[in-house]
């Protein structure tokens, strides 16, 4: 090998563990990076939810005592009266219980309606909830059992009880549907409305 290709390897040898030194040093004088949150986000989140779900009153679904869904949001029944424009799906979630079951808030509002329709709602409340704004109307609800106009409420504030009996049905649910904005002294209509889980994850409530 000739004396000027030897002199070209240890150069370049040279060269290279000069740069190694320098990114040697480059590397310690850089700041360190804070490390990461202890929990990561979806653990935070179920933290969250956790919390939330035991601020609710033990054994509710959809904040009925004792509840548990008898028709879901959207379902078709055939002859259904009460759709959007014939279309015969059931416009709210029907949560059953036993007549006079507490059904307790959701969150923080105020009743802005209030009445009685035979055939149709038969004694019902209209909610809203200025924080997310939306409305929220609660249908077949025990007589007298249910909170006037004008009233506010907390989350966990019964704000009524299950079971319209003047039309001598006895009607063992309340149907729960929501819309967006202030309807208020006038129950939300069937092509007005939205799936009331929109309302309930707006308000923080656990899935």
């Amino acid at each position: 090998m000739s004396s000027y290709l030897l002199s070209r390897i240890r150069r370049t040898g040279a060269l290279s563990a000069v740069a190694g030194l320098l990114a040697s040093a480059l590397i310690g004088a850089a700041p360190a990076v804070a490390a990461g949150p202890v929990h990561p986000p979806s653990a935070a989140k179920h933290a969250s939810a956790t919390s939330v779900r035991a601020s609710l009153p033990a054994g509710t679904w959809w904040g009925v005592k004792n509840g548990r869904t008898t028709s879901a949001y959207n379902q078709y029944f055939p002859g259904y009266q009460f759709g959007c424009r014939g279309d015969q799906r059931h416009k709210g979630v029907d949560v059953g219980a036993p007549t006079g079951s507490r059904s307790y808030a959701w969150g923080r509002g105020r009743v802005v309606g209030r009445g009685y329709d035979p055939g149709g709602y038969n004694r019902w409340i209209q909610v809203y909830f200025p924080s997310v704004n939306m409305s929220l109307t609660l249908g077949h609800l025990l007589d007298g059992s249910e909170l006037r106009v004008g009233t506010s409420f907390t989350r966990n504030t019964v704000w009524a009880k299950v079971g319209t009996k003047a039309d001598g049905l006895n009607h063992r649910h309340i149907h729960f549907r929501a819309a967006r904005g202030n309807h208020g002294a006038s129950p939300i209509g069937p092509c007005e409305d939205m799936n009331p889980f929109i309302l309930w994850d707006a308000l923080g409530l656990p899935s």
